[in-house]
């Protein structure tokens, strides 16, 4: 049987030596090994073939016994014995004919739940490789007002009809991903309230007179006094121009301005290219999942990521995203908090049904700025 071993090695010389003569008195064949640096020192990843009765369990005692620690043991296929580049090169290849398929390839190619930092540069690439296909491949459906170069500024009341009207011309798809709940209409007190959110800011980006894509932060007073919620929508004859990122930048710089050390914007884990926006940041991230969603913090200042990441469940308000009738429904604790990288977020799940449209919601298709 073969099995995938990952551990941490002393930080001593010899020490390979020791695990691989451990492993040999006991007829345990070291087919492949990775050796990846750390901070903490080398972490070595070996692919073993053992006899029958050995169990993930036992293994990691017996590497435990050559000194090593914080191991992990998981069974594994003879595709793992192909070098790493060839591996990589051939997902590579899937992806161009499947860009959403992006999940699925890093799940297979990583296998382990915590990541190196080569394997994170890794993964990186991966993401915004399979985004730019993704860009190239999937065409834009829908009404698409205008054909100049989008302008961004700050939102006022004044533009609630031209933020309805947007809203209207986006599927029912877009919607849905922007508010968490379907939202076949938009009233125009709503449109006030997102326009001009008290204690917050909405930029909208315009196209002559028609308002195409929104930002919104708002405080989230459940999460502390200097911490903002985001949202963006985009309509989606506008999607895959990199509007979404243009705008999510502005948003934060005006949330910073207002005050704010940290933005949080709540994602649904087969929203890929919301979360390739937010990964195009390129500022310090945190990813839990809460329940059924994902709770991206992003840091405005060095102590804003520095809370306990286990926090207790909070209620989830959509006051800033739906009429005032709506019920708001309590986000449930679901499993206890757990933290990802931003890089390759997607790969936590696998998303059976992201086939088709599965990039539809109202931020950025992982474009350019």
């Amino acid at each position: 049987m073969l099995w995938k071993i990952r551990t941490e090695l002393a930080d001593r010389p010899g020490a390979l030596a020791e695990l691989a003569a451990r492993c040999g008195a006991d007829d345990i064949n070291i087919l492949h090994l990775e050796v990846f640096a750390a901070e903490a020192g080398a972490i070595d990843e070996l692919v073993v073939s053992t006899g029958v009765g050995w169990t993930a369990e036992a293994l990691s005692a017996l590497v435990a016994e050559a000194g090593c620690g914080r191991t992990t043991v998981r069974p594994c296929q003879a595709d793992v014995l192909h070098d790493a580049p060839t591996r990589y090169l051939r997902a590579v290849l899937r992806l161009i004919d499947d860009p959403v398929s992006v999940d699925d390839e890093l799940g297979a190619l990583q296998g382990f739940d915590e990541y190196t930092p080569a394997e994170w540069a890794r993964a990186d690439v991966l993401v915004e490789l399979a985004g730019r296909l993704a860009e190239r491949f999937e065409p834009q459906d829908g009404p698409r007002p205008g054909s100049g170069v989008p302008e961004l500024r700050t939102a006022t009341v004044d533009d609630a009809e031209a933020v309805v009207a947007m809203h209207e011309r986006c599927s029912y798809e877009s919607r849905t991903r922007r508010y968490h709940v379907p939202m076949p209409k938009l009233t125009a007190r709503t449109a006030r309230h997102l326009s001009a959110p008290a204690g917050g800011v909405s930029i909208v980006a315009c196209v002559d007179d028609a308002v195409i894509g929104m930002a919104t932060a708002a405080p989230w007073e459940e999460l502390g006094s200097t911490t903002m919620e985001l949202a963006v929508l985009v309509e989606d004859g506008w999607q895959g121009q990199g509007l979404g990122l243009r705008l999510l930048r502005e948003v934060v710089a005006e949330a910073r301005a207002l005050g704010a050390d940290r933005v949080v914007c709540m994602v649904q884990p087969e929203n890929h290219a919301m979360l390739r926006t937010l990964e195009r940041l390129r500022m310090r991230s945190r990813v839990v999942r809460d329940g059924d969603s994902l709770m991206v913090s992003v840091a405005l200042s060095d102590r804003s990521l520095s809370h306990a990441v286990d926090h207790p469940p909070v209620p989830y308000r959509l006051r800033r995203a739906t009429p005032s009738h709506r019920p708001e429904p309590t986000r449930s604790a679901g499993q206890p908090a757990r933290e990802y990288p931003l890089a390759a977020v997607s790969a936590l799940q696998p998303n059976p049904g992201r086939a088709g449209a599965a990039d539809r919601d109202g931020a950025d298709r992982g474009g350019r700025p």
